[in-house]
């Protein structure tokens, strides 16, 4: 479940969102909609824990995105209209990226660990590939 309450964030002199409160229980499907500059994307990007806000309170299953981001992000997805983040990484830089988010440890991203199937990065690479 996502709880939403009273989400406020500020660029400068200009609300972006302003006193957003929010409920969506498992299962139901919703979408934003509105014009340029809105709050769609701010929201969005406060749900997932990219973008730190103003005033409010963010809860994913319960959890607050402010006290424990990390345990928020590993129940949810979120894909950028604009994936910029890869265009800033090495190869390496990438699959640590994705080694933290499903929890690796380095002694497994070093050759021959279990989760990677064998092989360290070389097993990691071509899990990833059989997954994609």
């Amino acid at each position: 479940m996502l709880q939403i309450e009273h989400l406020t964030k500020i660029y400068g002199e200009k609300k972006a969102v302003d006193d957003l409160s929010l409920h969506i229980l498992p299962g139901e499907i919703y979408g934003f909609i509105g014009h340029n500059g809105a709050g769609k994307t701010t929201t969005l990007k406060s749900v997932a824990g990219i973008l730190r806000f103003d005033a409010g309170e963010i809860r994913i299953d319960g959890t607050s995105i402010r006290t424990d981001p990390l345990a928020c992000k590993r129940k949810l997805a979120y894909i950028p209209d604009n994936p910029d983040l890869y265009d800033y990484m090495t190869g390496i830089q990438y699959l640590n990226f994705i080694a933290n988010i499903f929890g690796v440890s380095a002694a497994d991203r070093q050759g021959g660990g279990r989760r990677a199937g064998g092989g360290g990065w070389r097993g990691m690479a071509t899990l990833r590939s059989a997954l994609s």
